[in-house]
């Protein structure tokens, strides 16, 4: 990641207040140690779990809703801002209008962060806040200081802006909200201006139940079933490691691979159904993937799960009674039950 703009502008509200002050910075901020330090937590922060996705509503801007893509539109020119202090402080400025009805809404530290990877421009917006600390002087007394809190991220956002200036993506937007009550990521929803979020972990389980409701449809052997939700899920992954999305198509292809390409069209006309309605693409969250190479349940005094496919190896499953019958059982296990069993 090489940064070409930084600026960090601070909006203070206190919690219960009606208004906020926007104390901007007049200057962008050196691209120093720190502030690649800095970018680069707050990108390992953004690529965890909890995505949503998707596209401004008007991406030329509008008198009405967010101004954020006025913004862009007026200073991004596809290779660069024409003045990221100005841009920058016009973005900071309407997410204060959508910050200030919110009375239980407090301020913070607006991180904008201009940077090009792999020959694309992005940029970042995030919210950032100060916590409370304690250090020793020289003289070992000790005394609060206030620093970054950047263990979590509050709210942030992340533009694809060679994919949106060029329109050949619909999926350029991503944000994540962390842990932020839902009156919270409304209002910084809003000051976006995104056109029907999509939910990462949402879409991601839809293209799991999709593709085991394929194996069932095909009658797919157990064996074939489970390398298919395997080879699935390591493309999913891959993707994800990349942080790139996941194209339909591609899953399609593996389908045609390994089977038919008519068993790759009834992939894609399942997926595509009413019963799914799984995106084109998609942005993968890795939690959600669990369910195709591995099978789990729990009731009150058990708890079962185990990877998919030992189903037909030391696992046999009798679907006429119900009945699982598992061998090969793991050795702490086994010995735990060879010892109550000689009580």
């Amino acid at each position: 990641m090489s940064i070409v703009n930084l600026i960090v502008h601070e909006v203070q509200k206190a919690e219960g207040e009606s208004k906020a002050l926007l104390v901007a910075r007049p200057n962008e901020n050196p691209i120093d140690a720190e502030a690649e330090q800095l970018a680069a937590k707050v990108t390992h922060l953004f690529n965890r779990s909890g995505m949503n996705t998707g596209q401004f509503s008007n991406p030329e801007g509008s008198e009405e809703g967010s101004k954020l893509p006025a913004l862009l539109h007026k200073h991004f020119n596809g290779e660069g801002f024409d003045d990221f202090a100005a841009f920058s402080k016009a973005c900071a400025a309407e997410y204060v209008r959508y910050l200030e009805p919110v009375s239980d809404a407090e301020g913070g530290l607006l991180w904008f962060n201009h940077y090009e990877l792999g020959g694309s421009h992005f940029l970042f917006i995030v919210l950032l806040k100060r916590k409370a600390g304690i250090t020793l002087g020289e003289d070992l007394s000790f005394a609060q200081v206030h620093q970054l809190e950047t263990d979590k991220l509050h709210m942030a956002l992340r533009v694809n802006l060679s994919a949106y200036h060029d329109r050949d993506d619909t999926r350029y937007i991503a944000f994540r909200f962390g842990k932020a009550p839902k009156w919270e990521s409304e209002y910084f929803t809003q000051f976006i201006g995104c056109d029907e979020p999509k939910v990462a972990a949402k879409e991601t389980r839809k293209l799991v139940e999709a593709a085991s409701a394929f194996c069932q449809s095909a009658a797919l052997p157990s064996k074939a079933a489970n390398e298919f939700k395997r080879a699935v899920a390591e493309q999913c992954l891959e993707k994800a490691e990349e942080r790139e999305p996941l194209e339909l198509n591609d899953i399609a292809r593996q389908i045609e691979t390994r089977f038919s390409p008519e068993q790759a069209s009834k992939f894609l006309e399942l997926a595509e159904s009413d019963a799914f309605q799984v995106e084109k693409e998609i942005f993968v969250e890795k939690a959600a993937l669990k369910k195709l190479t591995r099978a789990s349940g729990s009731n009150r005094s058990l708890t079962l799960s185990f990877d998919t496919d030992l189903l037909g190896e030391s696992i046999q499953f009798n679907a006429d009674t119900g009945e699982l019958t598992i061998k090969e059982l793991p050795r702490s296990l086994l010995k735990q039950l060879m010892s109550l069993e000689s009580k």
